[in-house]
């Protein structure tokens, strides 16, 4: 099982919301015969992704690396070690234009995805969405982000959530 954004904001933090939100999903995985549980962090503190430290405590080990980016895992028994899939190693694409690859595992997408898709036919400017709906587009992401990925030019420039406002200031 993953864990894709496991995050507690301001005046919620340090209230012990974090522990209960992943003792949960350790429990979680654990009922429903998962053989671990996994999340990505990265080696500098980045957008929607969990503190490094704050897993370890719970015995999370990284057991793969891309980039900055580390996949640490929970395992429950012995089993295969998780990995990142090969195709996302380069976090690269062919395509030149700005794309996006995305699911809907975050309730702000799909408002965020029409807004975009607004701008974008106001100012003339071409995004590409690519919705990851299915397993097997889920495994062929080329990087290892399928919740949201952000390509400009080829190369992969961020995980973070756009709307009008944050496309606009990145492509300047």
């Amino acid at each position: 099982m993953g864990i894709y954004c496991l995050w507690v904001a301001g005046s919620f933090k340090g209230k012990g919301i974090g522990k209960e939100l992943l003792e949960y999903a350790i429990n979680d995985s654990k009922e429903k015969g998962k053989s671990g549980i996994c999340t990505v962090v990265s080696k500098n503190k980045k957008p929607f992704l969990g503190e490094k430290k704050f897993f370890e405590h719970y015995g999370f080990k990284v057991v793969d690396v891309i980039f900055d980016y580390e996949l640490l895992a929970l395992q429950f028994e012995d089993s295969e070690t998780p990995k990142f899939n090969e195709i996302a190693r380069t976090m690269k694409i062919d395509n030149q234009d700005f794309t996006i690859y995305y699911s809907n595992e975050c309730p702000y997408v799909e408002y965020e995805v029409k807004e975009l898709t607004e701008y974008a036919k106001e100012n003339n400017i071409k995004i590409n969405f690519i919705k990851i709906d299915s397993l097997e587009k889920a495994k062929n992401v080329p990087c290892i982000f399928n919740n949201w990925a952000n390509f400009y030019k080829g190369e992969f420039v961020s995980n973070t959530i756009l709307n009008a406002n944050s496309f606009k200031k990145l492509i300047e």
